[in-house]
């Protein structure tokens, strides 16, 4: 008998073990990943202060998410959209872009394009925002995507950008290379236009009128 109540408690302890091992992994894992936001929201605000002046800071909020294929996203308050209070807007991170070394530069770059999202919501009423549900088609997609990657650029982070999608390209599925291309001006895009806007800074004006898709399209509006 003693020797079952002994066998009892081991297991006891080794299940209380278990338990507490997991949600000292879980705590950790939770720091990290407060730590990862808080260092994006940062940088957020910095960008956000020194180039998008039209957006209020106390508006914009960060948060954590995960991804295989997606580093940041911008998305806005859905429930207050819907409920008509004051809207709220959202930079999504995914703390593994820290973790496999995404360039500072290529970082700061990507969150001025999420900041173009966010100024293109401030600037929208909310029947305005429903349009947005035209993000199911391809073509608006694409708009919508290289539009704020133009915004990033005039703003000053077109090197930035670039050094991202260079790393983006080997820390995502290869599967996806194509859809990224497709959807968001590429490294050597991205080269062309930088060169051609010391040339002729107008051309930046004439590609948010009309979003070139490829880089014949490129160099000829520019």
């Amino acid at each position: 008998m003693k020797f079952c109540s002994k066998i009892k408690k081991r297991k006891v302890l080794s299940i209380v073990f278990g338990l507490l091992l997991n949600l000292w992994f879980f705590s950790v894992e939770t720091a990290a990943q407060l730590a990862e936001v808080e260092k994006t929201r940062t940088i957020v605000l910095e960008i956000a202060r020194k180039s998008y002046p039209e957006i209020k800071l106390k508006k914009i909020h960060v948060k954590s998410f995960e991804s295989e294929n997606g580093y940041f996203k911008a998305q806005f308050s859905v429930s207050r959209f819907m409920t008509f209070q004051r809207m709220r807007y959202y930079i999504y991170v995914n703390p593994a872009v820290y973790q496999r070394g995404a360039p500072i530069a290529g970082i700061h770059a990507i969150i001025a394009h999420e900041l173009a999202h966010v100024s293109y919501f401030v600037r929208k009423n909310r029947l305005e925002l429903l349009g947005l549900s035209s993000l199911l088609s391809k073509d608006f997609t694409t708009d919508f995507e290289r539009k704020a990657d133009l915004e990033a650029v005039a703003r000053g982070y077109g090197k930035g950008l670039i050094a991202y999608r260079e790393w983006l390209y080997d820390n995502i599925p290869d599967a996806k290379i194509v859809s990224k291309k497709r959807r968001y001006f590429s490294p050597e895009e991205l080269t062309v236009m930088l060169k051609l806007i010391k040339v002729k800074p107008s051309a930046i004006d004439t590609w948010r009128k009309r979003v070139p898709k490829n880089l014949e399209e490129i160099r000829k509006s520019g």
